[in-house]
């Protein structure tokens, strides 16, 4: 990816900087967050975080684009976003957003960013179509993929855990834009 900034109403999408890696790793030690996801929070030490974060790379892995958000009024890092399981060949992948700081929850930055990073994939990568999944019990996240124009599209057993499927295709899109 360019070392481009991607710039929404009140956030900014950037390449994932070593700057990054701290909070990161916080987060992703938080139980809630874990809990939020449907994952286990990490356990490791923070040296192993960094050695798995240098295998992330758009070299090492085209098919995944991984961007840290950013308040535009204070460029602070407050989560981060994926574009993953890119299929270069249908035009497809998956999406994903988190807000990690908590103080910026319920506040919109989250669907700012899901918007941002939706635009960015369909406009600049030349997506056809994206999906996502989302824990059945997490309604705060589904209101927010559909203030998107994410539409439900099936549901997922995995890991004992029940996720909603969500899509948005290019067409679906275009015709929200316009309205």
């Amino acid at each position: 990816m360019s070392p481009i900034t991607i710039s929404g109403e009140r956030i900014s999408l950037h390449p994932k900087s070593k700057s990054d890696a701290p909070r990161d790793y916080i987060w992703s030690r938080d139980i809630e967050l874990a809990a939020l996801n449907g994952q286990a929070p990490l356990k490791g030490s923070y040296v192993r975080y960094l050695t798995q974060l240098k295998t992330i790379s758009d070299d090492k892995l085209p098919t995944y684009k991984w961007l840290s958000i950013k308040t535009l009024s204070e460029e602070q890092h407050i989560g981060n976003c994926t574009i993953y399981n890119i299929d270069w060949d249908t035009a497809e992948a998956h999406v994903g957003v988190t807000i990690g700081e908590r103080r910026f929850w319920g506040q919109g930055y989250g669907e700012d960013a899901l918007k941002t990073l939706v635009s960015y994939a369909f406009h600049h990568l030349g997506m056809r179509r994206l999906h996502l999944k989302t824990l059945a019990l997490n309604i705060r996240a589904q209101k927010c993929f559909r203030k998107c124009g994410f539409m439900p599209c099936g549901s997922l057993l995995e890991k004992s855990q029940l996720y909603i499927l969500m899509q948005l295709n290019f067409e679906n899109y275009v015709s929200r834009q316009l309205q």
